[in-house]
C-alpha cells in the first residue's frame, strides 16, 4: 500500500502560511476546510502513478519548494495528458541515448515527447533566500499586543541572522512605546545592528478593539528594493539546458517551463522566442515625416524567418504560477515553433491559448478549458481558508 503525501492527522492549526514555512508542511498541518480538497487533488493526481513514480513524487512533494515546484508541474502535466485521453509512458526509453524524457504521449496515431522544467534559484540566491526568511520568520514571531511591524530595510551579511537577538530587542524597544500617543503619520523607527545584519523596523499601533488578538507580527513588508529581472534570459537559459539532452527525437517534443513571474502580456516569452524588437527612424532626409517602425532582431531562441533554428523543439510549453492550491489558475501558453521538424498535432493536449507564428507576432486561439480538462467544477475548491468544517 503507497504510503500517503499528507499525514493522516488531526488538523486545528489555522493560521496562514508562515514565513519559512515549505509549502509541504503547511498544506501538512492547515486546518482550514478549504484546504483538503488541494491535499485529496494533489493524492488523487499522484495515485495514477506506478510505485516507483509515485515514491519519488511523494518525496519530492515532501520535500523543500523548489523540488516540490518541479515535482508538481509534472504531476500536473501528467494529469493533463491521461485526461486528455493520451497513453502516457513515464520516461520512455530512447533506442540511440540512455537518457529519458519526463513523457512520450501517444494519441490517435501522433507522438509527442514532453519534457518539464521549473527553473530555480542559484545555491548561493538559496542561501540567501533561507537566512532571511529565518530571520523573517523570527520577527513575525515578536507577538507584542499593541503594535505590528513595518520592514522598512534588511542588510544580510553572509552568515545567519541573529534573529532571536533582534526578535528580544524589538520586543523591549515595543515595551517602551505607548500605541495611544504615536503619531501615525510619523511612526517610530529603530535600526538593529549585529554581526553584519541590519534592520529597520517601524511600529504601527494596532486599532484598540483589535488589540491582544493573535496575529503576525510583521504587517508591512518595504524592505525589498525594486530591480530588474530579465525573465526572457531565464527562459532562454532554462530552454537549452534541455534542447539537445535527448539527441534528435523520432516524434514532436515539446519542453514545458515552470514560470513564477511573467506578466500577463506575455512580451517576455514572445521576444525570448522569436526576437527582441528594435526601432528603426525613417523619412530622415530634410522635409520628410519622421516615422519609426520596429524591427525584430534575430536573437530569438527560435531565430528568425529564413533563418529559424532549434527546429527539433516543436513548441514550449510557459506554466506560469502553477499553485498547488488551485492549478486550475495557473497561465498556461503554449509556443509553437514557426518550421520544426515534426510539427505538433492540431488538437490541443493542454489548457491555456496557442500562439502561432504570423511573420509578425503571434496568432492566438483558444485550447483547452483547464477546469473541463482536469473534472473539476467551477466552484472547486470549496471551504474557507482559516476556518475548520
Amino acid at each position: 500500500m503507497k504510503p500517503p503525501i499528507y499525514d493522516d492527522c488531526e488538523r486545528t492549526d489555522l493560521a496562514p502560511q508562515r514565513n519559512g514555512e515549505t509549502s509541504f508542511a503547511f498544506f501538512n498541518r492547515a486546518g482550514g476546510s478549504l484546504w483538503r480538497h488541494s491535499r485529496a487533488l494533489h493524492q488523487e493526481w499522484a495515485d495514477r502513478l506506478g510505485d516507483h513514480e509515485y515514491a519519488e513524487v511523494r518525496a519530492a512533494l515532501r520535500s523543500d519548494d523548489a523540488q516540490a515546484r518541479s515535482a508538481f508541474l509534472e504531476l500536473y502535466l501528467h494529469e493533463c495528458l491521461v485526461r486528455g485521453s493520451h497513453e502516457v509512458v513515464i520516461h520512455p526509453e530512447l533506442g540511440h541515448s540512455p537518457r529519458r524524457p519526463d513523457f512520450l504521449a501517444c494519441r490517435g496515431g501522433s507522438r509527442v515527447f514532453i519534457e518539464a522544467i521549473a527553473p530555480g534559484q542559484s545555491r548561493d540566491d538559496r542561501a540567501e533566500a533561507n537566512r532571511m526568511g529565518a530571520l523573517l520568520s523570527a520577527l513575525d514571531q515578536v507577538g507584542d499586543d499593541n503594535f505590528v511591524l513595518m520592514t522598512t530595510s534588511i542588510t544580510q551579511a553572509s552568515n545567519s541572522a541573529p534573529a532571536g537577538n533582534f526578535r528580544a530587542q524589538i520586543r523591549r524597544w515595543l515595551m517602551q512605546l505607548d500605541p495611544e500617543s504615536v503619531d501615525t503619520e510619523d511612526l517610530p523607527s529603530r535600526t538593529f545592528e549585529q554581526d553584519g545584519w541590519s534592520v529597520t523596523i517601524k511600529a504601527m499601533p494596532i486599532k484598540r478593539n483589535n488589540r491582544g488578538n493573535a496575529r503576525r507580527s510583521i504587517g508591512v513588508y518595504a524592505h525589498a528594493d525594486a530591480h530588474f529581472v530579465d525573465d526572457g534570459a531565464k527562459l532562454v537559459a532554462a530552454l537549452e539546458s534541455k534542447a539537445r539532452r535527448y539527441g534528435h527525437l523520432d516524434a514532436a517534443f515539446v519542453i514545458a517551463v515552470g514560470t513564477t513571474s511573467f506578466d500577463e502580456n506575455d512580451k517576455y516569452v514572445l521576444n525570448a522566442l522569436y526576437g527582441s524588437v528594435s526601432w528603426t527612424l525613417d523619412g530622415l532626409n530634410p522635409g520628410e515625416e519622421i516615422t519609426s517602425r520596429g524591427v525584430r532582431n534575430r536573437d530569438g531562441y527560435f531565430g528568425s524567418p529564413g533563418a529559424w533554428k532549434n527546429r527539433r523543439v516543436s513548441a514550449v510549453l510557459i506554466v506560469d504560477q502553477l499553485s498547488l492550491h488551485d492549478p486550475t489558475r495557473a497561465r498556461v501558453s503554449l509556443w509553437a515553433h514557426p518550421d520544426p521538424l515534426h510539427p505538433l498535432p492540431n488538437e490541443p493536449m493542454f489548457p491555456g491559448v496557442i500562439h502561432e507564428w504570423n511573420g509578425k507576432f503571434t496568432d492566438k486561439r483558444e485550447a483547452l478549458d483547464a477546469r473541463r480538462l482536469l473534472g473539476l467544477a467551477d466552484n472547486w475548491p470549496q471551504g474557507r481558508r482559516w476556518q475548520a468544517d
